[in-house]
């Protein structure tokens, strides 16, 4: 098993480290370029603009030394993804940028561990001014943040209507289709994967659904099948000035389903009866999310509370419940809002707690977004795959970084906010190897506006920021027009959670590299793996 130690280590990670960030760094600004990537199965290359999707489509490289630097970079940037969606290029820009630096003081006999202590010192004071300067996102912001993600006026107007109307909570499904299209549809209430048990139940003949207003809510996790399960639950109903009713259960069937259908149809009691549909897990969640959104509760076999024994208190509410052969909607339950807040902060401490690549994450979003009526769907569409696949690259990217836009507010773009940072960072008071790894920092908040300039093939970067920090902390470059103008006025505009996790994650990852002297090559290493 080879061993590479000291420098033979440490060049070879670089060298990867490089190779990956300089093709990533194409993407950075307005003016990105775009990266053919050939596909497995099709003949025609794929069109990448995004950060992550092209560093995930790099599986090796064919020196093995240098593809441990290249597997770094591509897991620094696939977290960043996960955990931001945007500023991917940006963090391999500045990791690069740090590594490079220190790398090279390290090689003129610095001490690492120091050098190492300055960096984090740096990065703590960048991520200070960066709160500081941060500001709350007014009526604009959310499109202009889309706009400098994704360079379509019409997405991003679209992306900011939704999360202005839902919120950093909303959870957005991606629809495409072949012509070109870009809308939205909003969706009331909780949305469950379902059906209708019965066709004979439905109150539209052509959309074979059945919609329900103002009825009372019974939840019974387990199967209906008799009379005998049924018949205590429509007394209830029929006692009460509601004579409508969801029943909604594991499974309805047999004499029970027939018995229900047969009052629904006579018109004695209106009657929605859905099954739900997932396993048996998220079933259970189902059952937990419905009962907290209509103040039902859960009855169960398992629990000694079976549907033969629903007492009123049992019984839970909805102004709306609708179900077909898909789905199942309960809009705006009557559950109690403090119960309905305290599931919701609990759904959100359990996503805080799982690692980013974690895929309950997605379920606990969709069931947060649901508990408060937030979520829509994004239609877009274009005559080629190729460009739908760019279009929901960008679609994504942006649908990650807006929450963070409106729970930390918004910084100037351009990697203006990194240059203002550089001021706190230099007035750190610090000697020796420390005082060099502070500047090391200071030297590569630089970096993601240099690259973004030289992208767009304008002259002189160190004259554009001397230029812009000379105007003010909000000027910085228009890439497309090569001026230098206001960014607020102007429009270019970063989420502020975006920005801070790009600085994060790019420290974390150049310090691991920095403090690695041993690389450990496998004899069969595998020959894919995902991040």
């Amino acid at each position: 098993m080879p061993v590479l130690q000291n420098e033979h280590a440490t060049r070879a990670l670089q060298r990867g480290f490089d190779k990956i960030v300089n093709l990533l760094a194409a993407t950075l600004g307005p003016t990105q370029g775009v990266i053919l990537s050939q596909h497995e199965t099709r003949a025609a290359p794929e069109l990448l603009t995004d950060a992550a999707t092209i560093a995930r489509r790099i599986i090796a490289l064919p020196d093995r030394a240098e593809d441990v630097g290249a597997m770094l970079a591509r897991n620094l940037v696939w977290r960043q993804h996960l955990r931001a969606g945007d500023g991917c290029a940006t963090t391999a820009v500045l990791a690069q940028a740090i590594l490079r630096h220190a790398r090279a003081y390290i090689a003129a006999g610095g001490n690492a561990m120091m050098l190492r202590r300055g960096i984090e010192r740096g990065a703590r004071a960048a991520l200070d001014a960066l709160k500081t300067m941060a500001r709350p996102v007014q009526s604009t912001d959310l499109a202009r943040v889309a706009e400098t993600i994704t360079a379509d006026p019409t997405l991003s107007a679209t992306l900011g209507e939704i999360f202005s109307k839902l919120g950093a909570d909303a959870y957005v499904m991606i629809e495409e289709y072949i012509t070109p299209y870009i809308e939205r549809q909003y969706y009331e209430g909780g949305r469950f994967k379902g059906r209708l048990a019965s066709p004979h139940l439905a109150t539209d003949a052509v959309t074979r659904r059945c919609v329900i207003d103002a009825c009372h809510v019974a939840l019974y996790a387990g199967e209906v099948n008799t009379v005998e399960d049924v018949m205590p639950l429509l007394k209830i109903v029929a006692g009460t000035e509601w004579h409508q009713v969801a029943l909604i259960a594991k499974e309805i069937s047999g004499t029970a389903l027939a018995t229900l259908v047969l009052n629904h149809q006579q018109g004695k009691l209106k009657i929605l009866a859905a099954e739900l549909r997932e396993g048996e897990s998220k079933r259970l969640s189902d059952f937990q999310d419905l009962a907290v959104l209509t103040g039902a509760t859960i009855l169960a076999r398992e629990t000694g509370r079976t549907l033969a024994k629903i007492e009123p208190s049992d019984l839970g509410a909805a102004p709306r419940v609708e179900a077909d052969a898909d789905e199942l909607i309960v809009v705006a339950g009557e559950g109690d809002p403090d119960v309905v807040k305290q599931h919701a902060e609990g759904l959100r401490a359990r996503i805080e707690t799982l690692p980013e690549n974690d895929e309950e994450i997605g379920d606990l979003r969709f069931r947060l977004a649901r508990l408060n009526g937030q979520i829509a769907k994004l239609m877009i569409g274009a005559h080629t795959e190729a460009e739908r696949s760019v279009m929901r690259q960008r679609a994504e990217k942006a649908i990650r970084a807006l929450p963070l836009a409106l729970r930390e507010g918004v910084v100037p773009g351009g990697g203006v906010a990194f240059l203002n940072c550089i001021p706190a960072v230099r007035a750190i008071s610090a000697n020796g190897d420390e005082a060099f790894g502070v500047q090391v920092i200071a030297r590569a908040l630089e970096e993601p506006f240099r690259r973004i300039v030289q992208n767009a093939g304008l002259d002189a970067p160190a004259a554009l920021i001397a230029e812009a920090q000379r105007r003010g902390a909000s000027f910085g470059c228009d890439a497309l027009t090569g001026q230098i103008v206001s960014m607020d006025d102007a429009g270019i505009l970063d989420a502020a959670g975006v920005v801070r996790e790009a600085l994060q994650t790019a420290v974390s990852g150049a310090v691991m590299a920095l403090t690695t002297e041993v690389i450990v090559l496998r004899e069969n290493p595998p020959t894919s793996f995902e991040p």
